[in-house]
Formats: C-alpha cells, structure tokens, sequence
C-alpha cells in the first residue's frame, strides 16, 4: 500500500513538473518593450529640462 502510494505520488510530481525542453513563456513582453522606451523617453526629458535650467541660469547671472 506504501508503495504503491509513492510510485502514485512520483508519477504525479513527475507529471505537473514542468518539462526542461519547453522555453519558458515570455510574458508581457510588449509591455516591457513599451516601458523600456518610456524610460529612454523620461532620460532625454529630464536631460534637456536640465540643459534648459543651465541656460535660464546663465542668462540671469
């Protein structure tokens, strides 16, 4: 009864587990890809706004 209740549980275990060969899913892949740009996007907003600072400060000076 032991034994045959492991070998149950192995095939099982062995049944969910995922398979090494299958690739894992690339979720929400399109998302990161959107984010990525959005973040190059805020870089080049932040360095021009500070650029911007830099001239309005030597045209008061």
């Amino acid at each position: 009864m032991k034994i045959t209740l492991a070998l149950l549980s192995f095939l099982l275990l062995n049944a969910c587990s995922p398979s090494e060969t299958t690739p894992p899913p690339k979720l929400f892949k399109e998302q990161r890809a959107v984010l990525d740009q959005a973040k190059a996007v805020d870089a080049t907003q932040q360095q021009q706004a500070e650029e911007q600072r830099k001239l309005i400060e030597q045209q008061t000076q």
